[in-house]
């Protein structure tokens, strides 16, 4: 199975932003990655000038996906929402899946904390690993996170990388071409 993460956060918290950057670092490493976009209310635009999925295609991601309860942009009709995992054989040859959003499935998620909101959005046992926004935010992360969560500012992507390469990816030498 390819492995895959989830980002989670409120909206506008960065959530896209990170996710481009993640692909550019990954593909760097050699990685070929997959986004899957996870849009529960039947909102968002796809392929549109600006929208998510133009800059995650732009960033150079194998396969972009958005995945409602009631449509796949393979524009396929579907009548729930689509399991990654039945997804990502559509995406082709991949190495890993980033998925934005999936707050409540069950994969490993990293957040994008915000201090506005000043509590971790999601349960510190589904967290895999936090990441903060504004270096002035590190302290009170700090105080609510669990101490054995790891930690990251927003532009330390290759610690992010490398841990996900530790830990979900287990593959340090970077995707399946061995670069």
């Amino acid at each position: 199975m390819v492995p895959m993460f989830s980002i989670v956060g409120h909206s506008n918290t960065g959530k896209t932003t990170y996710i481009r950057k993640l692909v550019k670092e990954l593909r760097l490493r050699g990685y070929k990655v997959a986004v899957i976009k996870h849009d529960p209310l039947d909102h968002g635009d796809v392929d549109k000038a600006g929208s998510d999925t133009s800059y995650f295609f732009e960033e150079g991601s194998s396969a972009v996906v958005l995945s409602s309860p009631l449509r796949l942009s393979i524009f396929r009709r579907v009548d729930r929402d689509t399991l990654p995992e039945k997804i990502i054989p559509l995406c082709g040859d991949v190495d890993c899946a980033i998925l934005e959003g999936y707050k409540r499935w069950d994969y490993p998620k990293i957040e994008i904390w915000s201090s506005a909101k000043g509590k971790l959005d999601i349960n510190p046992e589904q967290l895999h690993a936090i990441v903060y926004n504004q270096e002035e935010d590190r302290d009170a992360l700090l105080n609510i996170a669990p101490e054995t969560l790891p930690v990251f500012f927003k532009d330390d992507l290759e610690g992010m990388v490398n841990l996900l390469e530790n830990s979900i990816l287990k593959n340090k030498s970077g995707g399946s071409n061995g670069s």
